[in-house]
């Protein structure tokens, strides 16, 4: 905290990069400078700021789990707001949550127009605890503050001050305005504005509660948080501004520890801790002015597209393939959908088709500071390629195979400079779909792993670091969640009825479902051959690949919506009970359920134990990102320490009579003894 006073004005500046968070010591620091202030008869008028890239972006997530320390932000803020002398908040970079909760308090506020306001809280299935929901709706009225407060998304200035929350967006010199404004308000005595005294958004006392009844009625599925955000604003009106901000720190104990909102925290912090590892710390990137992908197949599209976004210059190459020759063609019909439909303006569909060349030889990539190969998983294919750029790209350029199932330490022999190479494995369709996979060998240098993973943030995407092991994580998982389903098959459940569960537990699509769609053999390969359930590879033998040929675990008929019971599928799976001697027997929602996310813990275990991730965190990430994983239950290591390693352990074991996929790896007899979890590890 940096505090100086000059012709009356006390400017207080938060100084606790990168993002200044409101962490005990900063709430603590302005408190007792805001006090200080007040105190001093020769300060009239006082300024909050901050150093660096933004004003405070709002409290630390891992203190919500625990008793904030004092002072605490609710009390900070009503401290600002009881003060006598006007308070000038000036909001530059992002003030969300927290900050946004300090710049309301604030009795003025001026803005850059780049600013950012919003409450993400509900993201987290929280709602804010430090005023932020009586503070709102007093100032923007019942529809501005529901549709902040639900939606969690930020607003920018300008929309700011049309709601009344910003008086004044400053284009330059935002610290010269606002110390003028504070100077001018303490020469002409302006009085302070507390919030908690405008009424401007309760003109209206009836169409106020008439809003708020239709957002309810608008979320039939609304999740604890929302409904219970509602409800503040409802409050907002209703009771007295002490009153409100009491149910509103209620409400904020009663949501926190909630299972909704530990499994979105541990999302969060699953997502931050991603790619980052104490052996790149310090580490610096190659700067990168151009980027190459080679391919022409719906991969490297896709990948192409998220490296437009980067706003350098790519070049798509192939060499000795015609495919190359319509790639272009088809990037292009993908933007213009996009602009028919409103997702991309033409002018920035015109501006990343202005990067784009494509060319029928590598050495259009000489220059690219980084070469993404994107071809099939065909090891030989890639092998011989890699080695026909190495002969072709800069010396210090990086080369990256986009890879799970091929040897990468292999590939990287294929390189003249394995120092360099190192696998990134996207997820399809790798133009949305956020998750990449990393993984170096040995001999891979620290400054060739974060070049690629500054590139991969830069796309938009959330990369991990994982050792090259076949699979890497996504599809280990992937794999093992299916083959739980089938296994499950084989005891006696159906596949709808196995669908069905997993998609109300809140996956996008049953396993069947999303095997049907991607296409058996695709997602199988040669690893239908060691799946411990016989179903995958007869289903691959008789060709029922999925929804693209008309028959998978459901039969698809020309015309009709979706796939339904497929009799010879049905027959297939009582052959298979037939053969193994097992009697069908009923299977539960809540056994289907365990089944399924037991599988993938498991197997996340074994990657810990293995050291394939940094950490157990990253297993979740994985799949949160790319499977769809319901994000109010964590993940699926979140999942195995909310049933308990003792729990996991115990029906893994029973369920290991069926087949020896299902031995619970050492890991969870160390944690049952240690009294761990995974959650200590990350």
């Amino acid at each position: 905290m940096r505090v100086s006073t000059r012709d009356g004005v006390a400017v207080l500046t938060v100084d606790n990069p990168p993002v200044n968070a409101l962490v005990q010591p900063v709430r603590l620091a302005l408190w007792q400078a805001v006090e200080r202030a007040r105190d001093d008869a020769a300060v009239t008028a006082i300024v909050i700021e901050a150093a660096g890239r933004t004003f405070p972006a709002g409290a630390d997530v891992r203190e919500f789990s625990v008793a904030a320390a004092r002072p605490s932000l609710a009390a900070l803020c009503d401290l600002i707001e009881a003060c006598p002398k006007p308070v000038i908040a000036a909001v530059h970079g992002t003030a969300l949550g927290g900050g946004f909760e300090l710049a309301l308090a604030c009795h003025y506020r001026l803005a850059l127009p780049d600013a950012k306001f919003g409450f993400p809280e509900i993201t987290l299935g929280l709602v804010p605890a430090a005023g932020g929901t009586q503070r709102l709706p007093r100032i923007a009225g019942a529809r501005a503050a529901l549709d902040l407060l639900v939606s969690g998304r930020p607003i920018d200035a300008a929309r700011a001050q049309a709601m009344g929350l910003v008086d004044k967006v400053v284009n330059r010199g935002l610290d010269r305005a606002a110390f003028g404004s504070a100077r001018n308000m303490g020469e002409a005595g302006t009085s302070p504005r507390p919030t908690r005294e405008v009424t401007r958004g309760f003109e209206d006392p009836a169409r106020y509660l008439e809003l708020v009844a239709a957002r309810r009625a608008m979320l039939p599925e609304r999740s604890q948080a929302v409904e219970r955000v509602i409800e503040l604003v409802e409050c907002a009106l209703l009771l007295p501004f002490d009153a409100g901000l009491m149910r509103e720190q209620v409400t904020y104990e009663d949501l926190v520890n909630a299972p909704e909102a530990r499994g979105l925290r541990h999302a969060f912090l699953a997502e931050r801790r991603a790619g980052r590892s104490p052996r790149l710390a310090g580490v610096k990137a190659r700067p990168i002015s151009g980027i190459g992908i080679v391919g022409a197949g719906p991969l490297a599209r896709d990948i192409a597209m998220a490296a437009l976004t980067t706003g350098v210059p790519v070049r798509l190459a192939l060499e000795e393939d015609g495919a190359i020759s319509r790639a272009r063609a088809r990037i292009e019909a993908v933007y213009a959908q996009a602009v028919e439909t409103g997702r991309m303006s033409g002018k920035d569909r015109d501006a990343r088709l202005a990067r784009l060349t494509v060319s029928d030889s590598y050495r259009s990539l000489a220059d690219s500071d980084v070469v993404i190969e994107a071809l099939a998983e065909n090891a030989v294919r890639k092998a011989a390629t890699l080695t026909r750029l190495s002969q072709v790209v800069l010396s210090e350029a990086v080369l990256a195979s986009s890879t799970a199932e091929c040897d990468i330490p292999t590939l990287s022999r294929a390189v003249t400079r394995p120092e360099r190479f190192a696998a990134c494995h996207f997820i399809a369709p790798a133009d949305r779909n956020r998750l990449v996979e990393v993984a170096g060998t040995e001999a891979t240098r620290p400054e060739a792993m974060v070049t690629l993973l500054g590139l991969m943030r830069s796309m938009g995407k959330v990369p991990i670091t994982v050792a090259p092991r076949s699979g890497l994580v996504f599809n280990r998982l992937l794999r093992a969640y299916y083959t739980a389903a089938c296994l499950t098959l084989e005891q006696g459940a159906m596949p709808a009825e196995v669908d069905a569960t997993m998609r109300e537990y809140g996956m996008p699509l049953g396993p069947f479902q999303a095997q049907d769609l991607a296409g058996l053999d695709a997602v199988w390969g040669l690893g239908a051959e060691d799946c411990a359930s016989v179903l995958p590879l007869q289903m691959i033998e008789n060709a029922w690949y999925g929804s693209r040929t008309g028959q998978g675990f459901y039969r698809y008929d020309e015309g009709e919506k979706g796939g339904r019971a497929a009799p010879e599928v049905l027959t297939l799976i009582r052959e298979v009970r037939a053969d193994r001697g097992v009697t069908a027997r009923e299977i539960g929602a809540d056994e289907i359920r365990a089944r399924c996310l037991y599988a993938m813990a498991n197997e996340g275990a074994r990657l810990v134990e293995a050291g394939t991730v940094e950490r157990p965190s990253d297993v979740d990430a994985a799949m949160l990102l790319a499977l769809g994983f319901p994000r109010v239950a964590g993940g699926p290591m979140a999942v195995a320490d909310a049933a308990g390693p003792v729990a996991v352990r115990k029906a893994l074991e029973a369920w290991a009579d069926e087949s020896d996929f299902w031995q619970p790896q050492p890991i969870w007899r160390e944690l049952i003894k240690s009294g761990g979890s995974f959650d200590a590890l990350n």
